[in-house]
């Protein structure tokens, strides 16, 4: 108990943040989605629930919020399939100089303003971008990809741009594994896929869901990649959000769609993670 008493003014200062900057803006977001404003004075007055009844019931609408989650989901999905064999290999390497330029080499994307990312990407994925002429010049297509101002394009973005953060998840989750465990299945005749089925993928499930939570929470609300790589053409929340608040002076409308983008992807969020824990529990469980 006086462990506990003299932990708390140490975390008051973190609590004090997440309240100013996280919680109260928030609660401001949220207040603004059910009030009335005139977009010409500004002037804000009454209560309604109808703007969440036009987000929720416009086809417009319905559809950026479906494609800002599918776009999250296969970020994060992409994100996982190509992370995890370079968090094995990662986690794997001896030398502590080779794991220092592996982890640089990560950080690169993150350490880098998404501006510049995407711009970047415009000169790779560009009708004579860097990809397009290669796959000229091998015969594979008779005309430029139309890659820019397309799902594929932004989804590609994303991909580079938070999967590190899978990665990096993943690693450590492997490095936490006991080496004993391995070493035990081996020793019971385990082969190399089935020490990987049955231990090292189950073990490394933590790293797995945190890393997918990041990705997917950061995929849903990017702004930056939809907007450059898009072209505004790749109509998803935080874009709407955008052209609502800034173009047409709509904040309740802004507002309402930050809240419905909001909860949804928490509980979408939520839901895959309960149900992830119980599958992969149960695997374990069953395991040899």
């Amino acid at each position: 108990m006086t462990l506990r008493r003299s932990a708390l003014p140490l975390a008051l200062p973190a609590v004090a943040w997440l309240l100013a900057f996280w919680a109260c803006p928030l609660l401001l977001v949220f207040s603004m989605s059910l009030r009335e404003m005139d977009p010409v004075t500004f002037v804000v007055e009454g209560f309604t629930l109808g703007h969440f009844k036009e987000v929720l019931t416009d086809q417009f609408h319905i559809e950026s919020v479906l494609r800002s989650l599918r776009l999250a989901a296969l970020t994060t999905l992409l994100s996982g399939l190509i992370g995890y064999p370079v968090a094995l290999h990662l986690s794997r390497t001896k030398s502590e100089r080779a794991r220092a330029v592996f982890t640089m080499l990560l950080l690169i994307p993150i350490m880098v303003s998404l501006v510049v990312t995407a711009f970047a990407w415009i000169l790779i994925l560009g009708p004579n971008g860097f990809l397009n002429q290669i796959i000229l010049a091998l015969g594979l297509s008779a005309e430029p990809l139309k890659v820019l101002n397309s799902e594929s394009g932004v989804l590609i973005v994303l991909t580079y741009s938070f999967g590190p953060y899978m990665v990096i998840n993943i690693a450590t989750a492997l490095d936490r594994i006991d080496p004993a465990v391995v070493r035990a299945a081996e020793v019971h005749g385990a082969s190399a896929w089935q020490k990987f089925l049955h231990v090292t993928l189950p073990l490394s499930f933590p790293g797995i869901l945190s890393g997918g939570l990041i990705v997917f929470s950061l995929s849903a609300a990017a702004f930056v990649t939809p907007y450059i790589i898009g072209g505004n053409r790749v109509k998803v929340v935080p874009l709407q959000i955008y052209n609502a608040a800034v173009t047409s002076f709509d904040w309740p409308i802004a507002a309402t769609l930050s809240v419905v983008l909001f909860v949804l992807a928490m509980v979408l969020a939520t839901v895959v993670a309960r149900l992830a824990e119980r599958r992969f529990a149960g695997w374990l469980r069953s395991a040899p």
